[in-house]
């Protein structure tokens, strides 16, 4: 982990646990750099807190085990698969962030530990739609550019040729599609191929969490070192810190 190069000690969240959950590492990286932090900040990091299911999201990338294995044992982290999650609370985090009314207040990456097969099995099943019609245009196209095949095909029909290339790249995704689907169905009973079937991910759904592209594909982004700096990133021990109370202003007696 980068070490931590906090030194803005005029900055009204440095060394709170606010400034923790935020966890930007370095003050001069930190949005609020140079800026009276907002106060409502803490509250909205306070909510951030509450609206974590039991084990934050911390558990994911610190798990000592895949995180996306089913069965037991469980294999050995060694990338994480990356996975957006918002929240629409808190609005006015939204509003101060974009200066426009947003659907969003919170983002949050989810990094689930993820072993070397898991990695290698997502990675299968998003690619065959694409490598199948590639493999068999490669099958078609000898036939099509050789000379004595292409005349008998032209002599069959002009456009055959050009009709065998299309129904290679048309059929290939087709078959593609249907492999990645009979694959699927093959590995689901070991692994969360899906990780919006997550336990973790129906507890975020649960306190109002939803996927930040709602399309009918989870996508997921694999990366070897994880995500350090950002809301989301802390460890979980942050999360267990007593933030203390902000003493309230001291009235100044009237003369």
């Amino acid at each position: 982990m980068e070490q931590s190069r906090l030194s803005d000690t005029e900055c009204t969240l440095y060394g709170t646990k606010s400034c923790a959950l935020l966890h930007m590492l370095d003050c001069d990286k930190c949005p609020l750099k140079g800026r009276v932090a907002d106060p409502a900040i803490r509250d909205d990091l306070k909510l951030f807190c509450e609206l974590q299911p039991e084990g934050t999201v911390a558990s994911l990338f610190e798990s000592k085990t895949c995180t996306l294995c089913k069965d037991e044992p469980k294999g050995k982290p060694t990338s994480y698969a990356v996975f957006d999650m918002a929240h629409t609370e808190p609005k006015a985090l939204a509003h101060r962030r974009f200066l426009q009314k947003q659907e969003t207040g919170f983002m949050v990456p989810l990094q689930f530990a993820c072993c070397s097969k898991c990695r290698r099995r997502i990675l299968l099943r998003a690619y065959l739609p694409l490598i199948t019609p590639i493999v068999l245009t490669m099958i078609v196209l000898p036939f099509v550019m050789i000379e004595h095949f292409a005349q008998a095909m032209r002599q069959a029909a002009g456009w055959l040729p050009f009709a065998a290339v299309v129904a290679a790249i048309l059929g290939g995704y087709a078959l593609g599609k249907l492999l990645a689907y009979l694959y699927t169905r093959r590995i689901e009973q070991e692994m969360y191929v899906d990780v919006r079937t997550h336990p973790f991910v129906a507890a975020m759904t649960e306190k109002g969490w939803r996927p930040l592209f709602s399309d009918r594909t989870a996508h997921l982004a694999f990366t070897k070192k994880r995500l350090e700096r950002g809301l989301g990133t802390a460890p979980s021990a942050v999360y267990a810190q007593e933030e203390p109370d902000v003493p309230e202003p001291e009235e100044v007696p009237e003369e």
